[in-house]
């Protein structure tokens, strides 16, 4: 699990452009209505001239998650009773609201007016989930890297729906810095692939994913960071699908995988012949097994590195996909 402490919030918010064919004085009433069509939660809590926020009106929404606990309907006069029973301590109410619901739900939008024409305004939004004020907020939470980036993407769906779905608009997609990747290569003269696996394991805190071959030099890190709380899975092979004879450093990694993550953690596939390993929000995929051929010996492997958030998605989606644990 991750500690909150070092969650990067800024990755959790989700970031669009859009087109809207609305008057920047028309805009924060088309936005609620559109909002409530879904959710009627939602108020303008900010409004200005050309920005404004929409964010949950943390008395309904009380209200009406109380209500729902109790299994009471959501007349008028029990919204009304539990509205009184919020203002009696409204902060201590709010930390309840967030500290219960799911981490992923969109809970506040900003948006800014940058330009205005006679067909409509062009406006920067930002869409912030409940797992940010959980964070904030200092609300205790099990979260890990695949949740921070589901409760951006969920934010950003969300965005799309409301002023694309809704609004009628249509996204602005801006040029944005190249998200980095890196080629790294192993060779007799030089081992950049074999120090960045071990870079990324010193750095993990959430999750770890590998697939290939797992030979007997990387156990021991495997090992620390199980006992450090990471989660840590594979999609190897058996040793039994090679030919004789096997090596020591291959029959002694597979056994001993199995020992240490634990069968529940540990998948075999004949058909797999792609080598990746994702660690939280970074991945390298290539040539290379975490073995002794690949990691010091003088096989030729070829990787590249990526902390791009779509392409480490794609990549930990497919690893659940074609993963079934031994038991």
């Amino acid at each position: 699990m991750i500690q909150m402490s070092t969650i990067d919030l800024s990755k959790l918010i989700a970031r669009k452009t859009f087109f809207v064919p609305s008057k920047s004085s028309a805009f924060s009433e088309a936005l609620l209505k559109q909002i409530l069509l879904t959710d009627p939660t939602w108020t303008i809590a900010v409004e200005r001239p050309r920005s404004g926020e929409a964010r949950w009106d943390y008395a309904n929404r009380w209200a009406r998650t109380s209500l729902l606990g109790k299994g009471l309907p959501w007349t008028s006069s029990n919204l009304k009773k539990q509205r009184v029973e919020y203002d009696k301590s409204p902060i201590k109410k709010i930390v309840e609201l967030f500290r219960d619901v799911i981490y992923n739900v969109p809970c506040e939008i900003h948006y800014v007016i940058t330009e205005e024409t006679k067909d409509g305004c062009i406006c920067q939004t930002t869409c912030v989930p409940a797992l940010y004020q959980k964070i904030t907020r200092r609300i205790e939470v099990a979260c890990d890297d695949a949740s921070s980036q589901d409760a951006r993407l969920q934010c950003e769906e969300f965005l799309v729906d409301i002023f694309v779905g809704g609004l009628g608009g249509k996204e602005i997609v801006e040029r944005r810095e190249v998200t980095r990747w890196e080629l790294l290569i192993n060779d007799i003269d030089c081992h950049h692939i074999t120090e960045r696996v071990y870079q990324m394991l010193e750095q993990a805190v959430g999750e770890v994913l590998i697939m290939g071959w797992v030979g007997t030099d990387c156990l021991p890190k495997l090992k620390e960071l199980i006992s450090k709380d990471v989660t840590i899975q594979a999609v190897t092979h058996k040793p039994s699908e090679l030919k004789s004879p096997v090596s020591k450093d291959i029959q002694e990694g597979y056994t001993n995988l199995v020992k240490i993550l634990g069968k529940m953690n540990v998948s075999t596939n004949r058909q797999l012949h792609g080598r990746a390993i994702v660690v939280d929000n970074k991945a390298l995929i290539g040539s290379m097994d975490l073995n002794a051929h690949s990691l010091s010996g003088e096989h030729k492997e070829f990787a590249v590195y990526t902390e791009d958030a779509d392409t480490v998605r794609k990549l930990r989606t497919y690893f659940r996909k074609i993963f079934v644990p031994l038991s």
